[in-house]
């Protein structure tokens, strides 16, 4: 088999510029660490939030440009003023990117807050009965967080510790107000994005 002086200079030329183009684009672990198997979308949605604020403090555009499309491809939306005023500042600060994040549509929300060392936050929301909810959170650098989940009479219907890359799902039987706790496990003050899905 003989092959063409022709191709065999088409090659020469065209495998090192595709080769170079791959080599541009981060890759998929280096923006966002392995989660688990049983992962959900509220967890994607949480280590994505906080491995765009991981890209944003370390100026990595290209990596905040990605989450930033990742996230508006799953409709992720701010659920207050400062998850907007954040994602505000990724958006500037990301190479190209579509329009901002606002507003509650479908698909996840997200809360924004920062926690001091072996500080607890808690929060609540109300929870409808018969549909399925996923709630998730995720820190900072990987910053160790444990998220618990309590229902009314305070029996705690969900606890992941440490809460990176896990949910928590449930089926309510009533609608009624849910406590949610976050708690920084860590020795840093970070910043947390609670997700509802």
């Amino acid at each position: 088999m003989t092959v063409s002086p022709r191709l065999l200079a088409y090659t020469a030329i065209a495998l090192p510029l595709t080769l170079a183009g791959c080599a541009t684009a981060p890759a998929e672990g280096s923006i966002r660490a392995a989660l688990p198997a049983e992962a959900g979308s509220a967890a994607f949605a949480a280590t994505d939030l906080a491995a765009a604020q991981d890209a944003y403090d370390a100026g990595d555009s290209a990596a905040l440009t990605i989450l930033l499309d990742r996230l508006r491809n799953r409709g992720v939306r701010p659920l207050d003023p400062d998850g907007e005023q954040t994602v505000d500042r990724w958006s500037q600060a990301a190479t190209e990117s579509g329009p901002p994040l606002r507003g509650r549509a479908l698909g996840p929300g997200f809360l924004r807050g920062r926690l001091k060392p072996e500080e607890l936050r808690a929060t609540s929301q109300i929870f409808l009965a018969g549909k399925p909810t996923e709630i998730s959170v995720a820190g900072g650098k990987g910053q160790p967080l444990r998220l618990r989940l309590l229902d009314a009479k305070a029996n705690v219907v969900c606890e992941r510790d440490p809460a990176y890359g896990r949910s928590c799902r449930f089926t309510p039987i009533f609608t009624q107000r849910y406590s949610i706790e976050i708690a920084n496990r860590g020795a840093n003050e970070t910043s947390y994005y609670l997700v509802f899905d």
